[in-house]
Order: C-alpha cells, then structure tokens, then sequence
C-alpha cells in the first residue's frame, strides 16, 4: 500500500503518524513537504526506509504531477487547499479514482472570506480535487459540513500529539511531584500577538504584583516577541525544542498556559494534557473542547484579557499539591482519546470505505 502526503511543514508530531502507517500496515509513505518560510527550525527525519521525504521546492506543478502518476498511490492526504502548486497532481488522482483526504483545522467563523470559500469549495474545488475532509474536533466538523462535506465524508482525529514520548513525563505525577510539585508556568509556541504572548506578559505581571503569585515562567519557541520576553522578571526563554526536551520540561512544570486569540487546533495541548499537566487554555483554543473540563484539570479564561488570564493562574496555583496531581492525572486520561494509532486508522478507514461503495 502507498500513501502520498502533500503537505505544508511536516512537524515532529507527524512522524509518528507516518511509523504507524509503515509498523503497522505495511505501508510506504512518501511525503512532499516545504523547505522554506517555515514557522520552526524543524528538520524532518525518520528511522524507516518506507518513509520518503521530497522537499515542495524540488519539483513545478507539472513534474509533481508526473511523479505522483508515475508512484500510483493508493491514498493521498493534503493540507487543504493553499498549495496551488498541488491541484494539478490532485485532479488527475481523482480522477483517477484515488481517494483524496483534504486536511481542515479550521473553525467556522462565518466570515465573508469563509462564505465565499465555502461556495468556492463546495461548488468547484471538492468535486474537481477532494473525496474526504480530515478534521481535529467538532468546531472542525463543523466547518467541513459548510464547505460540502457530507456526513459519511468527514474523518475524525486529524491531529494528535505523540503519546509515547510525552506520556513519559507523567510518571512525574507519581515520583517527582508528589515530593515537590514545581511552580513553574509553561508556554511552548511560537512567541507572537496572535499566540498572546502580549497578554502573557501583561497576565504573568498582574499575576506577581496584584496576587503576589510565586510561580515563574517559560517559554519555549521563537518568534518577534522573543526579545520582549527576555527582560521580564521571573520568564525564562528557551529555544525550540524537540519532543524529547520538551517531554523532560514537562516533568519539571507545573500547568501548561495557552493563550491564543486564535488557535484553530492545538496539538501542544493534547501533548502536555499526555503529559500529564493541569491546562490553561484561551476560549479560542479549538483543542480545549477534547481535552479540557473547566475544574477538572484545569481551567478556561476569555481570550483578549489578560485580568482573565492572571486570575485564572492564580486560581490553579491557589491549589494544594495533591489537588494540582489529581488535576493532572485527569489531563493525562482526557489524553489517552486520541494517539498515532487513531489517527493512522482514521485516515486508512477511507479505504474500507471506497471498498464497501
């Protein structure tokens, strides 16, 4: 079986993914992918030979057409539809008969620009280059019914953080943390406005000053605000991290801050609720339906308040030590809904599909 990924930037969280399609189902999966204006310095690599990496760049619209023709994949997935580069290569595999998996971590907005890509999509772009719609969650879901999709044409589990690694790090919960739970805040992301690293910093301010908070803070990523960041008292900044460095920050932190004006998924979520950490997650975060129960492990606040936010710290950090464990120990079961192992069986159950029809 051949699986064909045209995709944006791969990231660490899609490697397992991939291993799973190959370790358990046989598969080769080959993956054309950009190399440049990435978000991350993350630089793709796999420990199985089944597992084909093709830089975007490397080819024009007509030779990527050619070379998907020529490897006849039995399934392709692509992210969306703002490669153009890529629709020549999905007309022809659909029409060819090759189920095509369109990616979607969009919530529905509503907004002029979503009502006209929706007749867009649901008039010309599904029926010229997609079979099925991927998404995360139900804010997605409902964006893919908008576009066109049916019911029995919209997958489940898209995203999925990597269990393995940084379900590691909740062992904390029952060694380290249990003699010393660490008062340390964690942000991992990229370090810009619309991730709310401005209302972070005005948040984690009022948070030491007007509730004489204890906590400290660290943030992982780069991004223009990186520098701002660095002469605040009590934030520590490092650099992107890999799985593993950030699985290892995981068991020394104490709850896991996202606040996004706009965070259509977020997979750092569902990796640090595997992790083992109590969550503070932005109303705009789409991941917070999944993996958090406001109370149980953690808490919700309005996005664009950073009074919000810092009272929403000071609630969590207001806990004993034995209540943030029990916070997090939740985080850690809403975690085990979703895995690679879902996601891998998410995607291939449309071949099941086009072979009942």
């Amino acid at each position: 079986m051949k699986v064909l990924y045209l995709y944006t930037e791969v990231m660490g969280y899609n490697i397992p993914i991939f291993e799973c399609l190959v370790q358990r189902y046989g598969a080769t999966v080959d993956i054309v992918h950009w190399n440049t204006k990435k978000n991350t310095p993350y630089v793709p690599t796999a420990g199985e030979k089944s597992i084909r990496f093709h830089t975007r760049e490397s080819f024009t619209p007509d030779t990527l057409r050619d070379f998907v023709a020529a490897l006849k994949p039995h399934l392709v997935y692509t992210s969306g539809w703002q490669d153009k580069g890529y629709r020549p290569a999905l007309k022809l595999l659909k029409a060819l008969g090759v189920p095509v998996v369109m990616g979607l971590d969009s919530q529905w907005t509503n907004s002029l620009r979503q009502q006209v890509g929706a007749r867009l999509m649901k008039y010309v772009f599904k029926k010229r280059y997609f079979t099925y719609a991927w998404v995360p969650g139900p804010l997605q879901y409902e964006c893919a019914a908008r576009l066109g999709f049916e019911t029995g044409e919209i997958l489940p589990n898209l995203l999925t953080g990597n269990t393995e690694v940084f379900g590691k790090a909740a062992s904390a919960l029952q060694d380290e943390k249990v003699k010393s739970y660490p008062k340390r805040f964690l942000y991992v992301g990229r370090l810009t406005e619309s991730k709310g690293i401005d209302l972070l910093i005005e948040a984690f301010r009022i948070y030491r000053s007007t509730y004489k908070g204890d906590w400290s803070l660290t943030c992982v990523g780069n991004g223009p605000l990186e520098a701002k960041l660095r002469h605040e008292p009590g934030i520590e900044v490092l650099p992107f991290a890999d799985q593993e460095e950030l699985s290892d920050l995981a068991s020394q932190a104490g709850a896991l801050v996202l606040p996004s004006r706009y965070e259509p998924w977020g997979v750092v979520v569902h990796e640090f609720a595997s992790a083992g950490l109590p969550l503070l997650l932005s109303d705009k975060v789409g991941a917070k339906l999944q993996f958090l129960v406001d109370g149980l492990n953690g808490y919700a606040f309005a996005p664009d308040s950073a009074n919000a936010l810092a009272a929403a710290m000071q609630r969590l950090t207001s806990k004993t030590d034995t209540e943030l464990i029990a916070m997090g120990c939740m985080s850690h079961r809403l975690s085990q809904a979703q895995s690679p192992e879902i996601a891998a069986a998410s995607l291939l159950s449309v071949l099941d599909r086009q072979a009942r029809q």
